[in-house]
């Protein structure tokens, strides 16, 4: 009688854990990602093999499933249901101006979901006699590389710090391509549509092109002399590739190297003081009680 009453008490207890409870288990934690190396590592040794091996699609096989049933287990952890989904918020009151900021959980939240179902459609090409659509999808795999990013929290730091410059270098490069479209356009019209060797400025893409490689500094001089000794070295057209050099190699890097240093900066100032206020926010209620 005893022991019926310590079985029901157990299967009470089973009953009353919580998928959170599941989710932070630290040994699943662990388990996982011990399973992102392997899988990341058996995607490298799988490249030195030319032709099918059943070894690795049994790992493939087995990999899949275990993401399938971790994602599942994450899913039920959160109540409400949609909040797994949920990868941005707006914030801000009426009277002030309203911003977006993006929930990194529900983004890595995206991208895994994304990656086992990818992973698990390319695992039914062997149910199809012309399985070359789902080919395709076998490549995603390597994207599970990038969940080792979710391995450790320095990781995930600079993880975020990198996302918080997208904006700066996507404006960066909007410059960039800006200045290179105005000097390609001068190029077509100054050198009238012509092409010299390496140089090309036969027309808007090749020019271009063109100075896109005198930007990565590869073979510029050679470009410089082919163009200006049709024009018996002029330094009107030395100038033109030396301003272009300046402005968008020397200046132009070198600003975007300063910027994104500082903001950098700001963000690890700012997550400094964002910590110190949390823990003196703690010790103050320690002191309160």
């Amino acid at each position: 009688m005893k022991n019926i009453f310590l079985n029901l008490r157990i299967i009470k207890h089973m009953n009353e854990i919580q998928p959170e409870e599941i989710l932070r288990n630290k040994k699943l934690n662990v388990l996982t990602s011990i399973m992102i190396v392997l899988c990341s590592v058996v995607l490298g040794i799988e490249t030195y093999f030319t032709e099918k091996n059943l070894f690795f699609i049994v790992l493939d096989y087995f990999f899949a499933i275990y993401f399938l049933v971790e994602i599942i287990i994450r899913f039920f952890s959160y109540s409400p249901k949609y909040l797994f989904f949920k990868f941005y918020e707006w914030k801000g009151n009426i009277t002030q101006r309203k911003e977006i900021h993006f929930i990194e959980e529900g983004l890595w939240n995206w991208f895994d979901l994304t990656i086992v179902i990818i992973s698990s459609i390319s695992l039914l090409e062997s149910f199809f006699e012309h399985p070359e659509f789902l080919m395709v999808s076998r490549l995603f795999r390597v994207l599970r590389i990038m969940r080792l990013l979710e391995v450790s929290k320095e990781l995930k730091e600079v993880q975020m710090k990198i996302i918080s410059i997208i904006p700066t270098v996507f404006c960066f490069a909007l410059l960039l391509g800006v200045l290179i479209y105005i000097y390609a356009i001068v190029g077509v019209f100054l050198f009238g549509h012509q092409k010299f060797n390496n140089a090309d400025f036969s027309n808007l893409e090749n020019s271009f092109l063109t100075l896109f490689q005198c930007m990565t500094l590869e073979g510029w001089v050679d470009i410089l002399h082919q163009a200006s000794g049709y024009y018996h070295h002029s330094w009107f057209i030395r100038g033109y590739f030396i301003s272009f050099i300046v402005l968008t190699v020397i200046v132009s890097f070198n600003v975007f190297v300063a910027v994104l240093t500082s903001q950098v900066q700001e963000k690890i100032s700012a997550s400094q003081q964002k910590e110190e206020e949390i823990l003196m926010k703690k010790l103050n209620e320690k002191l309160i009680i």
